[in-house]
């Protein structure tokens, strides 16, 4: 079709293109953009309404790609009427395709052989869209003429002007020089100030050759990197998530026994980070990301002394299956708004790990992308250069200054997690990321084994993934010294000391080790397990805000008053075989530890007391942190509802144009004799009811038949047939 001048038809409004729209045609809208259902408007000019303001105008550009940004901004630049033939002119015919999203997304609207462009979205583009001025209007045609008898000097000038800023500065209007003068007088620039002159659009487009931008962006960049076999992919996948599971529990159980303080300012340390790693022989990056994952997942919260302790939903995390566990945690990633890579990064002061400087609106918007756009090339893995760059180009406006960190976070992340292996999509990943309940990975973990194989150099292999109850006690007297396909445990003396300290005793950690292990145990972890057990309880300290030490041998005492590194306890000695501290219990016991003491606990009742530091729990409610970010995608059911409600909010509205202003009361005798002729003539009527909540509603209906003192009529506002008791009518009128 011809182009038509903007005046030859009336003007079609957005609310009359979405009451044209089918149902489908709506859901498409309605599932793109899910902040429209938030809440759900009442009919569809109401729809039209909060779909061109400027807060959901906002979230929609947010989702577009660069290319389709650009598409946008041509049909801002272009002057009306604005048809798909000039857009395509002024760019390429993969616009079209654009065109046609921009529709269904409601951020432009067909009318007729016209594009129509909402104001929000002009203002959210600016006056200056692509370095183009303002509109000259008629004189346009006349000014573009004079362009090829430009004077050289004058020509320089539009050239510097052409592909923006469309403005430059003169040091006075009125003397303006020989160059701008003619482009003036030709009104081939245009005086904004006494000091500003600028391009006028019509003019910058022609100087352009009719194009919007310099360069068109409908090519993304290709990010294609190394392949590898599924197999290797999983293979890769699965140990790190059983590192990644292993971790979480050994990190709740050292913080249960030496919960970090929380800063004033929220979250924790730099030492309380560095003490974790060191505890659990990991790098800090990879401890902050699992204290985070805890986090959001509710394993770990802040207790009532502002320490940070492990919930109960630990416990139960703990005893369901490495599937579930993996699951629960990939999840509280893929959703968070938490990015741990923004610990540290700030140059101003440090953001703390755990803190609530971290949370951004869009990272799971841009973690979801790029688990897209990796999954999309699997079984490839993606160069992360070209990753970036692609994650840039299809959101540019999300995360700006973030694209590249967030792709090289979520590459790190993604790995540690086993979402990814090798940088390719694992198949657990890719089941996880389709919704499925069953990801795969029960069957890909080795099975687990219920024995271990004690060494001569005090360590113990699992040759596969012990039984958990027997992982967990084993924990209490060895410690995990490497875990891949075989875990190693280390014994030491601070190990089984840990054991006596939660009240096993030297005969029943020697039965323990007997009946797993499928080797004797050999002399040395003998003679250190008798040694230690034979030496725990001997030098006992008592409990109490102040302490007193004591020991039956007097020159382990003496020893304890010469060390240096028990120097800070203040240690005053009250008698031969005790000293007194005014330091608590737990801390001086700790200096003993770390000293190369083996004190134990000692009750009131000079009975010792089991340190069950690892079964520390957070008494405090669960507090996990806040998600900020996207609507959700509605679920199809809110959908289907929505439009019912749409559509009855329509009709409703359309009756309403013949509505009386007030409804006149009427008695029980008139109402009845009303809805008698309603019901016979087929008419549509207004009633006030009086609702269960004391209010009176107007209420649009199609009387059907009274029985027993009830109206049974088609509700149009709620696009239901319901049942009114006539009692409870306190007025009725007849829509014209």
């Amino acid at each position: 079709m011809s182009p038509q001048s903007p005046n030859s038809h009336p003007t079609r409004s957005l609310a009359q293109e979405l009451r044209a729209r089918n149902d489908e045609q709506l859901r498409v809208l309605l599932a793109a953009r899910g902040d429209l259902l938030s809440p759900l408007p009442t009919d569809i000019s109401a729809l039209a309404s909060r779909a061109s303001a400027p807060p959901s105008i906002s979230r929609a550009l947010d989702s577009l790609n660069l290319w389709e940004i650009q598409v946008l901004e041509a049909l801002v630049a272009l002057p009306e009427p604005i048809t798909i033939e000039s857009v395509i002119a002024a760019t390429s015919e993969d616009a079209k395709l654009v065109i046609e999203k921009l529709i269904s997304l409601a951020l432009v609207f067909p009318d007729e052989d016209q594009i129509r462009v909402l104001n929000a979205i002009r203002d959210s583009v600016g006056n200056e869209p692509t370095g183009l001025g303002p509109v000259l209007g008629l004189l346009s045609a006349k000014a573009i003429k004079k362009i090829s008898d430009a004077p050289e000097n004058a020509r320089t000038v539009l050239d510097r002007l052409t592909w923006g800023p469309p403005r430059g500065s003169v040091s006075d209007i009125k003397k303006p020089g020989v160059a701008i003068k003619w482009l003036l007088d030709n009104d081939l620039l245009l005086a904004v100030d006494s000091k500003t002159v600028v391009l006028p659009r019509e003019i910058g487009i022609y100087l352009r050759g009719g194009k919007i931008h310099r360069e068109l962006q409908n090519k993304p960049t290709d990010y294609r990197g190394r392949e590898f076999t599924q197999s290797e992919i999983d293979k890769s996948a699965v140990g790190a998530i059983i590192t990644l599971l292993h971790q979480i529990e050994e990190l709740m159980k050292f913080w249960a026994g030496e919960p970090p303080a929380i800063l004033r300012s929220g979250g924790i340390g730099v030492r309380e980070v560095k003490k974790a790693a060191d505890a659990l022989g990991v790098d800090e990056n990879y401890l902050i990301f699992i204290a985070e994952l805890s986090y959001i997942c509710g394993l770990v919260t802040v207790d009532r002394e502002e320490e940070l302790l492990p919930t109960s939903a630990f416990d139960l995390w703990l005893n369901s299956t490495h599937d579930e566990r993996w699951q629960l945690i990939v999840n509280g990633w893929l959703t968070t708004s938490r990015v741990s890579g923004l610990v540290g990064k700030s140059e101003a002061r440090y953001i703390s790990a755990l803190g609530p400087e971290i949370d951004r609106a869009a990272a799971a918007n841009l973690r979801g992308l790029f688990l897209k756009l990796v999954a999309e090339i699997s079984p490839c893995a993606p160069d992360l250069s070209g990753l970036s760059q692609r994650v840039r180009w299809e959101r540019p406006r999300r995360g700006v200054g973030l694209h590249t960190d967030i792709a090289n976070w979520s590459s790190r992340e993604a790995e540690w997690l086993g979402i990814t292996g090798r940088g390719a999509i694992s198949s657990f990943g890719s089941a996880i990321l389709a919704g499925k309940d069953d990801s795969g990975l029960s069957k890909a973990l080795p099975k687990e084994i219920d024995h271990i194989l004690i060494q001569a150099d005090n360590t113990a292999i699992a040759p596969g993934p012990l039984r958990l109850d027997l992982a967990q006690e084993l924990s209490l007297i060895a410690n995990v010294e490497s875990k891949g396909g075989a875990t190693v445990y280390r014994f030491s003396e601070n190990s089984i000391r840990r054991g006596l300290d939660n009240g096993r005793s030297s005969d029943e950690i020697n039965v323990f080790l007997t009946k797993i292990s499928k080797t004797s145990i050999p002399q040395p972890l003998a003679y250190l397990i008798a040694d230690v057990g034979k030496r725990h309880g001997k030098l006992r300290v008592g409990i109490g805000w102040s302490s007193y030490i004591r020991c039956e041998d007097e020159s382990v005492v003496n020893a304890i008053l010469a060390d240096r590194r028990t120097a800070h306890l203040q240690l005053r000695k009250i008698a031969p075989q005790v000293l007194f501290t005014e330091i608590d219990t737990e801390e001086a016991v700790n200096t003993l530890i770390e000293a190369g003491f083996l004190p134990a606990i000692e009750g009131r009742d000079g009975a010792l007391v089991t340190r069950k530091r690892s079964a520390a729990r957070a008494i405090s409610k669960t507090r996990p942190p806040r998600v900020i970010g996207d609507y959700e995608i509605p679920r199809d059911e809110l959908l289907t509802a929505a439009l019912r409600a749409l559509r009855a909010g329509d009709r409703a509205s359309a009756k309403r144009s013949g509505i009386p202003t007030t409804v006149a009361s009427a008695t029980p005798t008139e109402t009845m004799a009303a809805l008698t002729v309603a019901i016979k003539s087929k008419e549509t009527l207004v009633i006030g009811y009086a609702d269960s909540d004391g209010g009176v509603s107007q209420r649009i209906i199609d009387p059907i038949q009274v029985m027993a003192g009830v109206l049974v009529a088609y509700d149009h506002g709620n696009d239901e047939v319901l049942r009114f008791p006539v009692s409870r009518i306190n007025g009725i009128a007849l829509v014209e």
